[in-house]
């Protein structure tokens, strides 16, 4: 293939399998063949869970165990949510540098000394141990995202990633629920336990599964992973302002379905607020959750593999006129195109991520990835709520939406551009 065409391949905004590549259900039946992804998945999602309800279960903390305010209560978890996102690079820095087990023991043992106590911090104590135990955590999607793109080959990589989301959505749907079930029917104390006895099982658990010395991630422990995945990378080292200008169009792309996602439940209750149906907001929540698995699985299945600006861009436009709904009956419909694009939006934007990463780059990569999407989660809610107060439920949908949009352009300019056409990290990307 000439220089030229083979640019153009890399620019295109999807990409076409091998002629012997499968699609469908046939992707997932190979995807699983590799050798301990399904052990991976699962435990994946045992830390996902109690990750996803610590805000919760924090939130529930401080305004019933200590019977301060709800601002109180955002103050600890927006600690929280700051340390996790100043503390995925790190974390990743950590593991390129240590490999991936003593960062694990490390994030294990944070994790146990803060939840052991957390019930009987005063609240500034729990503000500044939030913060710490949010820098050193190393949440169940970073551990599961670097499986997939050190052991499972490239081909099968958009299935794994999609499988990923798909965990991730699952987790958003029962971790909160659960939090509050424990805190409100038995005691904050036995939730805040709770959840840390999960968290630390299932970072020990991948700790003991992660490969000692220099291998950053695990070995799909039951019998290594496949030999086109294990291969020598031909790339050369990048510096790191050279990796961080590669991934750039892929972290602004997840920062802005980051974004979508916190801000679409906040405009989401504003709208239904106004309507005077707040009662039905939970059926709508779960509806979204049920799209998004949806969506994620069906994405994994599809037999291109799309540019991360694709489902992004899409996703933009689908939420910004879903504030102009009148009847909650007709919003039930009308979510599921955004819904279903946001778990193909988090699967699109880690796949491309993950097949820029080299061996020694990947938890680098990871933890960007992770630190962007935790920023547009944080940011997502507040510009809903922001323009939502200001012009009315509608504008928060048309905010976060036509925001997500402006950033989905302004990646594919990128990638368009001088900027994505410095020395390529992998022989191919995505």
């Amino acid at each position: 293939m000439s220089r030229s065409s083979a640019e153009q391949r890399r620019r295109a905004p999807w990409r076409r399998g091998a002629p012997d590549e499968p699609g469908g259900v046939e992707r997932y039946r190979r995807l699983l063949r590799v050798p301990g992804l399904r052990t991976t998945l699962v435990l994946g999602l045992l830390v996902k869970l109690p990750v996803i309800a610590i805000p919760m279960v924090l939130s529930l903390q401080v305004s019933l165990g200590l019977g301060r305010s709800l601002g109180s209560a955002g103050l600890v978890t927006g600690a929280w949510m700051l340390g996790v996102m100043a503390g995925a690079p790190v974390v990743g820095w950590a593991v390129d540098r240590a490999g991936l087990r003593p960062v694990l023991v490390l994030s294990a043992a944070a994790q146990a000394v803060f939840w052991a106590v957390a019930a009987g911090l005063s609240h500034p104590a729990l503000v500044a141990g939030a913060m710490v135990s949010g820098v050193l955590l190393v949440p169940g999607s970073t551990v599961t995202r670097l499986v997939i793109s050190a052991n499972v080959p490239p081909e099968h990589q958009q299935a794994g990633f999609a499988l990923d989301a798909v965990t991730s959505q699952l987790s958003y749907l029962a971790g909160p629920a659960l939090g509050a079930v424990l805190a409100t029917q038995t005691s904050t104390t036995t939730a805040a336990w709770s959840l840390g006895c999960v968290l630390v099982l299932g970072l020990a658990t991948f700790a003991v599964r992660a490969p000692a010395g220099e291998a950053a991630v695990p070995d799909a422990a039951d019998g290594g992973p496949d030999s086109r995945a294990s291969a020598p990378e031909p790339a050369p080292p990048a510096g790191k302002a050279e990796l961080v200008v590669r991934l750039l169009p892929m972290l602004i792309c997840g920062f802005a379905a980051g974004m979508v996602s916190s801000g679409f439940e906040l405009s989401l209750l504003g709208v239904m607020r106004e309507q005077g149906e707040v009662q039905w907001v939970g059926l709508l929540i779960t509806a979204c959750g049920v799209y998004a698995v949806a969506g994620g699985v069906l994405y994994g299945a599809l037999p291109v593999t799309l540019s991360p600006v694709a489902p992004v861009l899409l996703l933009g436009l689908a939420t910004v006129p879903l504030g102009l709904v009148p009847d909650w009956r007709f919003l039930l419909a009308a979510v599921l195109p955004a819904a279903m694009l946001s778990a193909a939006s988090f699967a699109a934007t880690a796949t491309a991520c993950g097949r820029l990463a080299t061996a020694r780059t990947r938890g680098r990569t990871v933890g960007l990835y992770g630190a962007v999407v935790a920023g547009g989660n944080a940011a997502g809610a507040p510009l809903a709520g922001l323009t939502g107060g200001a012009g009315g439920p509608a504008a928060g949908f048309l905010a976060v939406g036509s925001t997500a949009v402006v950033l989905a352009l302004l990646a594919w300019l990128l990638r368009f551009t001088r900027l994505s056409s410095v020395r390529p990290l992998v022989s191919q990307e995505g």
